[in-house]
């Protein structure tokens, strides 16, 4: 058992005035159960587990569409009371009964007091695909991600460094033995990703080869969920994107032949487009917005997230054991530094899917990309992810000489450190964070 982040975030639900039914939404594997399951165990007397993709938990439910009838079920069958206050009804994979997802609206109006929590891996796909509909202004959202690293400190009980990296300021100085433990250990995290099953066999040092078993078995998974969401004229396109997208995390694609396949750019946009909804991959859009709003550009190449760093370096045969590196910009051209900021940036996003974008700007004969930009609290943040001084940064540069209201931030393998950089006359603050403090780059982009 390990702490995760949307603990926190369901306890505040639970004690919010004007509660609603709250609906978790992420791939599948990345916690979802576990973390419900835990909370209720924590807070509620009574728990309420529905599980629609068990097939005579479906049948129960399939043609429910009152509460009284819900209620009736879980009394004879189930033998539990419902009492608002006490229980908690989860209803995992809601996306196989729609007339359950209607009925969401029903335990806001009648039941207000009732806590209610759903969870669908492949609900997206329903709405899209299908035309669920859910019940608009009568839910609400969260999202669930693979451990950030913070969460994989406390799941392997490095609890002294989580709760020094949570509490140290800009400007307190790291030890650099903490800092060279930090980093060693980011490293580790980056190398095994952040899958819970995953971390869980880490934590408990199983051999490298059972956990290249999970990891191929999370894969298998994933992959045989396609049919039940694709047309069997879609399930080429989706396997071959599915296969191929780990060796790609971090870059910039483009959809025609995508992995030295012969598919067509419109045949893999739509495969694309349907695995974002999946939660397995995330295509991040390119922006070149001096202020905000952040508007992004269609003509643009998209750049690739995959769900999990662990799935990359599985798929690309690069194991912990076998392994040591100085600097993650040593490993993959510097793409598998890209893929765990991008994935920890996401990760933040607990209630609302994140807007993730890169900068660029184009000029004759010249090119600034920054590797990604956020809106966060009115400014436009402009984060670059590699080693080096900042003289170096010439993209981040262009963009601080560009933007109006912009915050810079570094993320790279050194130490902690804020200066003030001259660009075109105006000087810009130029914070650099070590890796491991990814997780507080808001905190510090705003108290900078």
């Amino acid at each position: 058992m390990f702490n995760r982040d949307i603990l926190t975030y369901l306890e505040k639900w639970r004690l919010k005035k004007g509660r609603k039914p709250l609906v978790l939404r992420g791939a599948r594997q990345v916690g979802k159960t576990y973390a419900v399951t835990i909370f209720a165990k924590e807070h509620f007397k009574n728990f309420v587990y529905i599980n629609l993709e068990k097939a005579e938990h479906f049948e129960l439910f399939k043609e429910t569409n009152t509460i009284e009838e819900f209620e009736k079920i879980v009394d004879i069958v189930f033998k539990q009371k419902i009492v608002p206050g006490e229980t908690l009804v989860f209803i995992d994979e809601i996306q196989n009964t729609p007339n359950l997802v209607s009925l969401l609206r029903f335990f806001y109006e009648e039941q207000p007091d009732l806590h209610v929590v759903a969870a669908g891996s492949l609900l997206e796909i329903k709405i899209k695909k299908e035309g669920l509909s859910m019940p608009v202004g009568r839910v609400e959202y969260a999202y669930v991600y693979p451990l950030t690293f913070f969460e994989f400190l406390g799941a392997i009980k490095e609890n002294n460094l989580l709760d020094f990296l949570k509490k140290i300021t800009l400007q307190e100085k790291i030890p650099e033995a903490i800092h060279k433990h930090a980093l060693k250990l980011f490293h580790q995290y980056t190398l095994i990703g952040g899958m819970p099953e995953i971390v869980a066999m880490h934590a408990e040092k199983k051999p490298q080869e059972e956990i290249n078993s999970a990891y191929s078995s999370l894969l298998t998974a994933y992959s045989e969920d396609i049919y039940k969401y694709a047309s069997s004229a879609e399930v080429k396109y989706l396997r071959h994107v599915l296969e191929q997208a780990p060796y790609f995390a971090g870059e910039r694609i483009t959809y025609e032949k995508f992995g030295g396949g012969i598919y067509r750019s419109r045949e893999m946009s739509e495969a694309f487009n349907i695995l974002e909804k999946t939660m397995i991959v995330r295509q991040v859009g390119a922006t070149k917005s001096l202020r905000l709003p952040l508007i992004g550009q269609k003509k643009n190449a998209k750049k690739l997230m995959y769900l999990d760093s662990g799935f990359v370096n599985f798929k690309n045969n690069i194991q912990s054991e076998y392994i040591k590196i100085a600097d993650l910009n040593d490993l993959y051209r510097g793409k598998i530094a890209e893929q765990i900021v991008g994935q920890n940036i996401i990760a933040g996003g607990l209630h609302s899917e994140q807007d993730l974008f890169y900068w660029a700007k184009e000029k004759l004969n010249s090119q600034a990309e920054v590797d990604f930009c956020v809106a966060h609290q009115g400014k436009l943040i402009g984060i670059e992810v590699k080693s080096g001084h900042s003289a170096r940064l010439k993209s981040l540069l262009s963009f601080a000489g560009s933007v109006e209201n912009s915050k810079l931030i570094r993320v790279y393998s050194g130490q902690k450190q804020q200066e003030n950089i001259l660009v075109a006359g105006k000087t810009h603050q130029l914070v650099s964070l070590p890796f491991y403090l990814v997780n507080r780059l808001f905190d510090f982009s705003t108290n900078s």
